[in-house]
């Protein structure tokens, strides 16, 4: 039994607590009770940083779809996909075409690559040709220039393989320095007058204009060559002198697209 008056009087607490207040004076008693919490004293301010945890979450989560939705935005509606007429590259990569469906999504013109140099024929060409050209999807061809082989040589390979397959657009040269030559371009006053020796053969064949495809560097080194033929510019930028851009953006699905820079009236008489 403990004194009359004293805490011991009144119920020792269990434990080492009970020991160590049992053996202090009263005031250090008191101090330590004062020290001693509970353990549910800091549920409160735990499940306060729980929720502003949250909340920062929350807040970084709503800002990343912010950003991707504005970098779709941007992609759709910015660069070349501002302009009133919209078109597509084809290649065999992109196999069989549904034109019906392509212009249903937006698409107004396709251009279906034919050769390649003085040797190659793109497989679908044919097929894709004579799917597209009943439809409101405009069809122009195109020529991939080789550096490699002779302007002859390569005007006599495209309109065998061609023939009157020809389209209602400008027959478009596409010109890019491949392989080697991306290390190593050539003078451009050794190509220049080999481009302008297919180009003539070409319109002299046929007697449809031409349209020069490539990176705005590249129109640049060829800028004498058909001064009047319209050009179409590939990259990020557009040229202000492009008649078509093709900003390396996929669209319609995941094709190549390329836009006409000028209006649609304009556009009719291409």
């Amino acid at each position: 039994m403990g004194v009359p008056g004293s805490l011991t009087s009144q119920g020792s607490p269990p434990g080492d607590f009970a020991r160590i207040i049992n053996t202090k004076p009263a005031k250090e008693v008191i101090a330590i009770r004062r020290r001693v919490r509970p353990i549910y004293s800091d549920t409160y301010p735990r499940r306060r940083r729980w929720w502003w945890t949250l909340a920062v979450v929350a807040v970084l989560a709503l800002i990343g779809a912010g950003g991707w939705g504005w970098h779709v935005y941007q992609t759709q509606h910015r660069g070349a996909a501002r302009y009133p007429v919209q078109g597509v590259v084809l290649t065999q990569a992109d196999g069989y075409q549904d034109f019906g469906a392509l212009h249903a999504a937006g698409v107004d013109f396709a251009y279906l690559k034919a050769t390649e140099g003085a040797s190659y024929f793109d497989d679908d060409f044919t097929p894709n040709y004579d799917r597209g050209i009943g439809t409101p999807v405009r069809i122009g061809v195109y020529h991939y220039f080789s550096f490699d082989s002779t302007p002859s040589a390569q005007a006599a390979h495209f309109l065998t393989k061609v023939g009157r397959d020809l389209g209602t657009l400008p027959i478009g040269i596409y010109l890019t320095y491949y392989g080697r030559y991306a290390d190593e371009p050539p003078a451009p006053a050794k190509w220049r007058p080999a481009l302008q020796t297919f180009i003539t053969t070409i319109q002299r064949a046929t007697g449809k204009r031409v349209v020069l495809m490539g990176s705005q560097s590249l129109l640049k080194q060829c800028s004498t060559v058909a001064p009047d033929a319209p050009r179409w510019v590939i990259g990020a930028t557009r040229w202000p002198s492009a008649d078509y851009w093709q900003d390396g953006v996929k669209r319609f699905g995941g094709y190549t697209a390329v836009a006409f820079t000028g209006t649609v009236a304009a556009f009719a008489q291409q």
